[in-house]
């Protein structure tokens, strides 16, 4: 666990044993997009890609099945999505025999 995220985790049980409620998470994925996690009343959650910009605004992921992700379905896609693209290979070409060096 990296550093950042452990001191996270520790203000957060902190502030909730101090009665504050913990609404929102800001996660950081290997790929550089930046998301928001909103808890829901009924136990599940709400994701947005923050654009970087600031000009779109968040923009929603909703779940499968609605708007709210389980815990689980929620981890499960930004493993999937949020992993480094692949570097494009060659020149662009799909009729070049040999890749530019």
């Amino acid at each position: 666990m990296k550093t950042s995220t452990k001191n996270a985790v520790g203000i957060a049980s902190a502030l909730g044993r101090r009665g504050f409620t913990v609404a929102s998470v800001e996660v950081h994925t290997p790929d550089g997009r930046t998301w928001a996690i909103d808890t829901t009343n009924t136990g599940g959650f709400r994701l947005f890609e923050i654009d970087p910009d600031g000009r779109d605004g968040p923009n929603e992921h909703d779940a499968v099945e609605g708007d709210t992700w389980t815990a689980s379905d929620l981890i499960d896609y930004l493993a999937a999505v949020g992993e480094p693209k692949a570097p494009p290979t060659g020149d662009g070409n799909p009729h070049s025999i040999h890749p530019t060096p």
